[in-house]
């Protein structure tokens, strides 16, 4: 990597950190890339040897604490990594959330997650890296099998039908069905 490729790596770390770290209502990061297979310096799985076994013991303890069929250590590890959880949150067995950035997730009170639901707060594009915060409002359930792509935000109340992949906002009270995912009716049960 040549020092303008090396300038602009840190540039970009340094972005995303600043994302990470505030709270200033951004929801999505964006950052061109030249192709998925390239180092984009952001990935924690790019780091030394030693924080690729970090990494991999932590999304092993993770994952082996998701598939256990009881809440509390679902709750507690998800906030042991950075994600805020509220209170009366149910996840069933097999929910996945994205291990590389928890950080980005908010889940609010009285929400349910369905079995093998995966909660997702990055993915590479062709030419683009994009991270986002996954927010879940209060009382809304997310079904079984469903996804629910980076910088989402589910709604107050809102429901996503199992199986729906959804890459964009869900309004308070909506339902969202399908793959991709489309609102067939609101709480009043009109059509939005």
């Amino acid at each position: 990597m040549n020092d303008s490729g090396q300038v602009e790596a840190v540039s970009a770390r340094e972005r995303f950190a600043r994302f990470r770290a505030a709270d200033s209502g951004e929801r999505l990061f964006t950052l061109p890339i030249v192709h998925p297979t390239r180092p984009t310096g952001l990935c924690p799985c790019e780091g030394s040897a030693l924080k690729l076994l970090w990494l991999t013991a932590k999304v092993a303890v993770a994952r082996l604490l998701l598939a256990l069929p009881f809440n509390a250590p679902k709750v507690w590890i998800l906030r042991r990594l950075g994600a805020r959880v509220g209170r009366n949150v149910h996840i069933s067995a097999g929910a996945y959330f994205d291990p590389l950035f928890p950080d980005l997730i908010t889940i609010e009170d009285d929400v349910m997650i369905g079995t093998d639901a995966k909660i997702m707060t990055h993915e590479y594009r062709m030419t683009e890296f994009r991270a986002g915060r996954v927010l879940i409002r209060k009382g809304a359930v997310i079904g079984g099998f469903a996804v629910i792509g980076c910088g989402v935000e589910i709604g107050e109340r809102a429901t996503v039908a199992g199986t729906a992949t959804v890459g964009r906002d869900v309004p308070p009270g909506a339902i969202a069905i399908g793959n991709p995912a489309r609102i067939v009716q609101n709480s009043s049960g009109r059509q939005p």
